[in-house]
């Protein structure tokens, strides 16, 4: 957090040099006051739950990725057949058979 108010500083003295002769007062002033306000909603908009939301997430999905292969494992390795695989299977064959072959 530190480093964030002196980058703003660095900020502030870079105008300051940037606009020295081209800026009026009262636009100088305008611009502190929006930068400042700017600057004070993003340090009170940052939560460290938002950072364990995102890691909660990404953990709940890679769970549910490796749980996902550990049944397509465990199903494969079971080799039990399905009325439902024996459908989708008579499907292809037939689909197979009727298409044409393309030259």
């Amino acid at each position: 957090m530190t480093d964030e108010l002196n980058a703003g500083r660095d900020m502030d003295e870079l105008l300051r040099k940037a606009f020295a002769d081209d800026l009026p007062a009262d636009v100088a002033v305008g611009m502190r006051d929006r930068i400042g306000r700017f600057r004070a909603g993003r340090l009170e908009g940052r939560a460290p739950s938002a950072a364990w939301a995102w890691f909660f997430r990404r953990t709940i999905w890679a769970t549910l990725s490796i749980l996902m292969l550990i049944a397509g494992i465990l199903l494969q390795g079971a080799k039990s057949s399905s009325p439902l695989a024996h459908r989708i299977s008579a499907i292809m064959t037939a689909d197979a058979s009727h298409e044409i072959p393309r030259r």
